[in-house]
């Protein structure tokens, strides 16, 4: 294992996570998102997505699923993902890792821990939505092999949008395919 990586482990969420996968995105998006969006849609979209009944379908649908990464036994951070509308496609809905561990392969582990999930359900494709003027998860992820689809404005409610790219990137015996 490479040092970077060295006591970091990715688990499946089980009911009882729920509580600190949402502790866990409240640090994150108090910490990452002021300048990006308004501390009104942080706390907006901190409610919308993170109670239990916005997380458990990540826990019980099929092609779905919620994984969180420990550091030397520290919850660090997470992702969920999910079957997205176009076919053989899996959505990679939330992957966040606290400020202070990034750079040490949580996030990474997070993404091929979801690439993996997505071509053992059958996916060809993993998608993404990253705001626009994130700049560093822009970079992450392009790193990681993700490249810009599209560019989306989403009307979310209360007057909030989600300003964003769409970024994709093959799986599987997909990876040398054109994503476009």
């Amino acid at each position: 294992m490479e040092p970077a990586t060295e006591g970091l482990s990715i688990a499946a969420a089980t009911v009882d996570d729920l509580a600190t996968v949402a502790r866990l995105a409240g640090v994150i998006w108090r910490r990452h998102y002021p300048g990006i969006i308004t501390h009104e849609q942080i706390d907006y979209m901190l409610a919308r997505g993170y109670a239990e009944p916005a997380l458990r379908p990540f826990l019980d649908s099929p092609g779905a699923g919620l994984a969180i990464a420990h550091a030397d036994g520290h919850p660090v951070g997470f992702a969920a993902w999910c079957r997205a509308e176009e076919a053989a496609t899996t959505k990679l809905d939330k992957l966040y890792v606290l400020h202070e561990t990034q750079g040490r392969g949580a996030g990474r582990r997070l993404v091929e821990h979801v690439e993996a999930a997505a071509q053992a359900d059958g996916a060809s494709t993993l998608v993404l939505n990253v705001n626009k003027h994130n700049a560093s998860s822009i970079g992450f992820y392009r790193r990681c092999g993700f490249e810009v689809r599209e560019s989306v404005v989403v009307d979310i409610g209360r007057g909030f949008v989600m300003d964003d790219f769409v970024m994709a990137k093959p799986v599987g015996a997909a990876a040398g395919s054109d994503l476009r």
